[in-house]
């Protein structure tokens, strides 16, 4: 039996309050990564991303949006 098929039968006898916890577990253990990198790394991380923060640094103000038209409650 291999460990994931070890790890499939035993979760078959938890009860949901205890799946819970496991799979907190395992979103953790998924994207712990993601957790440990810094801003940048994150933000490279993104396809299209670092493109987007350019274009959006070379843009002018004037031709920018108010945010108040972006999030009307702000």
């Amino acid at each position: 039996m291999t460990i994931r098929e070890s790890i499939k039968f035993e979760i078959d006898a938890l009860s949901e309050e205890q799946l819970y916890a496991v799979r907190d577990f395992i979103l953790f253990q998924k994207y712990r990564s993601f957790l440990e990198m810094d801003d940048t790394a994150y933000l490279n991380s993104i396809p299209g991303m670092t493109e987007s923060i350019k274009k959006g640094i070379e843009t002018p103000v004037s031709e920018c949006l108010p945010l108040s038209r972006v999030w009307n409650d702000v």
